[in-house]
């Protein structure tokens, strides 16, 4: 849900200097922290600014490349500009790019000598990487397919969509590069009330589990809707509601991400109130929604990990958050400073390899990231595809039959808060890319 993440981003320029692994945000100390760094931006006291966001980073689990660009910029209001260089040299590193001569805060950095070998870097960094293949693309107008999930039996994907409010169901084409077969689903009117986010197959149950949320800001459905969410069970062969579970919040919600584990448990993402709920396994008519953690800035997608007594998810403006499913206590999934783990939309655990789409950096990015052993720890990563027209903005993965398949170019970046399309903007076919699994 690249819009809503947007609007979190907004809020959240604030963050700095993180450090080791902590436990969950303290969100109401977290604001109250950048109430007091905004004040004194607004009075322009750059030292007590800094040392403000010095107590920002202590709350936060780890360096980010927001935060690196933000520290340059208050070192160049203090004159550090050594101390300004190091930092976007440390930004530079994580392989993002940032045009310094638009931002008047850091304008001055760009004439100067000691800046360029940092400029070749990030020139290098916006690079064009193409290593995973063109499946098709899905001729339907302004799709904006979200999610993505495979059905065996069917030898078919059902895609969620939110300018439709539907499900899809799509079917790969004989040759690559050619158009997806594609067809709505038949599904109840009550599931097409908001737009449609995350899917998930349930192999166990034999039905499509689909989130359903009334995005604020949106338009489209009945404005007393707003910041509801859902869950629903759909049977995929009648297109009948097996089950409605709502998720009861006190404040807006918007259930965006959730996956399905081996045991049948699965486990959503609530990406504006940060958080996160599974639906044990067994028979439908008792399933529930439960909170497992609270207090992560914008969770997307979670995925088990190996042991199956941790969940990580990606925490957008952070990076990859860890739940531990005994004490519900959240950690971060600790990773060398030189690779940027925020921005983060899907990911696919496989083995070691955790698979990302990262649409939340510059430049967008689907990664390849390695675990160690024990899976607490990312050790290296690799661009498999960043810079390509194709790409667009991609948003989750799956993995079917050796592949990993991504949807992409899916038209976030076409649309304006209120879901409408930009003046100016068009949608263009949103595609499947495919790279090997290994």
């Amino acid at each position: 849900m690249a819009l809503m993440r947007t609007r979190l981003l907004a809020s959240f320029t604030l963050i700095l200097l993180l450090h080791s692994v902590s436990a969950a945000l303290d969100k109401a100390h977290y604001r109250e922290l950048q109430k007091k760094a905004a004040a004194l931006a607004r009075q322009k006291d750059w030292a007590g600014y800094k040392q403000a966001l010095i107590e920002i980073g202590h709350e936060l689990p780890g360096d980010t490349p927001r935060q690196m660009l933000v520290m340059a910029s208050v070192e160049m209001h203090l004159g550090n500009k050594a101390e300004a260089l190091r930092w976007m040299k440390e930004y530079a590193a994580t392989g993002l790019t940032y045009d310094v001569a638009s931002d008047e805060d850091l304008a001055a950095l760009a004439d100067n000598s000691e800046y360029r070998p940092i400029a070749a870097q990030m020139t290098a960094n916006k690079e064009p990487i193409e290593k995973a293949e063109l499946v098709c693309s899905l001729p339907v107008d302004g799709l904006m397919p979200e999610d993505l999930a495979y059905i065996p039996a069917k030898r078919s994907f059902v895609v969620s969509s939110v300018q439709h409010h539907s499900l899809y169901k799509v079917t790969l084409p004989a040759k690559k590069g050619e158009r997806c077969g594609i067809s709505e689903l038949s599904i109840p009117a009550e599931a097409k009330r908001w737009p449609t986010l995350a899917v998930s197959w349930d192999g166990r149950r034999h039905i499509v589990w689909v989130s359903s949320s009334a995005m604020p800001g949106f338009e489209g459905f009945p404005k007393e809707d707003s910041g509801k969410a859902t869950l629903l069970a759909i049977d995929p062969h009648s297109g009948k509601l097996r089950r409605r579970l709502d998720l009861a919040s006190e404040s807006a919600a918007v259930l965006g991400d959730m996956s399905i584990a081996k045991d049948g448990t699965l486990y959503a993402t609530d990406s504006i109130g940060g958080g996160v709920y599974r639906v044990p396994p067994g028979p439908l008519a008792s399933a529930r929604l439960e909170k497992i953690a609270d207090g992560l800035l914008s969770p997307q997608t979670p995925v088990l990990a190996a042991d199956g007594k941790r969940l990580f998810l990606a925490d957008y403006p952070v990076g990859v958050a860890v739940v531990d499913l005994a004490s519900h206590k959240v950690a971060h999934l600790k990773h060398p400073d030189n690779i940027a783990v925020t921005g983060l939309d899907g990911l696919e655990l496989d083995g070691d390899t955790l698979i990302g789409i990262q649409n939340g950096t510059d430049p967008e990015r689907m990664v390849r990231f390695r675990l160690n052993p024990s899976q607490t720890e990312i050790t290296s990563a690799e661009v498999i595809e960043q810079k390509t027209k194709r790409l667009g903005e991609a948003t989750h993965v799956v993995k079917v039959d050796g592949w990993y398949y991504v949807i992409a170019n899916v038209g976030w970046d076409q649309i304006d808060d209120d879901g409408k399309l930009k003046s100016g903007k068009q949608f263009t076919s949103p595609v499947l890319l495919r790279f090997r699994a290994n």
